[in-house]
């Protein structure tokens, strides 16, 4: 039988409160910054959040090669995200088979600012007032779809809706993907951004007090070790395994058997659908800075029960 092809994250593009690209996400964990404090956001007068975690530094226009005409913050994240992990891989996008390149992104809960635009619209003063296209941005692959039009994405590509554990949903479908041949290059991670629509439907009781609500993106570029190496790569670990299901289940155990747990980066908040692509990011940094061959794995588990787990390898 055929072995599967080992598979290596070789770009990482990272958004979230503590730092925005590779670089300076892995400094904001080495500094120990914390990007959690009071919103200042359009959503701030919402009592019952006390503390987010947001993106202040962030401004699209500084990775979009052409003015767009309408981008609500959830598809700026994930254009950006793309630059990002791209620029961080050193691929460009207009050189790659486009067949053969491809995007998976997690999300909860997509664009839900153009959601609630439509809506709000619809609702106050009829459907002939709703904007036919902040309309087409307010579905959950709406992210997604933009980006494989901005990068000429034609292999396989999708959105995945799975809560907190979105992004794992995503990075697993991805690994599959590459590691039996069916694309060369893979984005693969999550997003969630902050909203007056989300922050008013969170239930603490349900998320815990001690979460703190935070928006971030993460997209990982993941290819073949053998075409990584000879394309003389900056290779930054292995993406071994990616497992969904419950935290105590044999195939949990299984995967992350003699694997060293890391503990979640908390600084960032809790960002949703990102969470798993995130926290793998940091692991791969924690890797990287203790010089570790073996394996270290990350997991989320949502209000459900629910768990995502990314088992990575240092490489050498």
């Amino acid at each position: 039988m055929t072995q599967p092809a080992p598979v290596v994250v070789t770009g990482l593009g990272p958004i979230s409160a503590i730092g925005i690209g590779r670089h300076d996400f892995w400094q904001g964990i080495a500094e120990g910054r914390d990007g959690r404090r009071a919103p200042e956001g359009d959503y701030g007068s919402l009592a019952s959040t006390p503390l987010v975690a947001e993106c202040l530094d962030f401004f699209v226009e500084d990775y979009l090669e052409s003015e767009k005409t309408y981008l609500d913050r959830c598809s700026e994240f994930v254009l950006a995200a793309c630059a990002l992990a791209l620029e961080d891989a050193d691929l460009d996008w207009r050189e790659l088979d486009h067949a053969r390149f491809g995007l998976l992104l997690g999300t909860a809960y997509g664009c839900l600012d153009s959601m609630q635009n439509v809506t709000e619209r619809v609702q106050g003063k009829g459907m002939r007032f709703a904007s036919p296209m902040i309309f087409t941005h307010g579905f959950a692959n709406s992210a997604s779809s933009l980006a494989a039009i901005e990068y000429k994405v034609q292999g396989p590509s999708t959105a995945i809706c799975a809560g907190d554990t979105s992004s794992g949903a995503a990075l697993q479908y991805a690994l599959d993907i590459v590691r039996w041949g069916r694309a060369d290059v893979m984005l693969a991670g999550g997003v969630d951004v902050l909203s007056e629509a989300l922050l008013r439907g969170l239930d603490a009781s349900v998320r815990g007090a001690d979460i703190v609500p935070g928006e971030g993106a993460c997209l990982l570029v993941l290819e073949r070790a053998e075409d990584a190496v000879q394309r003389g790569a900056n290779i930054l670990g292995e993406l071994a395994e990616v497992g969904l299901g419950h935290p105590h289940s044999a195939t949990a155990a299984a995967l992350t058997n003699g694997a060293r747990r890391l503990p979640p980066v908390l600084t960032y908040g809790h960002t949703f659908g990102a969470e798993l692509a995130l926290r793998a990011g940091s692991a791969l940094y924690d890797m990287q800075r203790q010089h570790e061959t073996g394996a270290a794995y990350v997991e989320v588990t949502d209000p459900s029960g629910r768990t995502a787990t990314a088992v990575m390898r240092g490489y050498e």
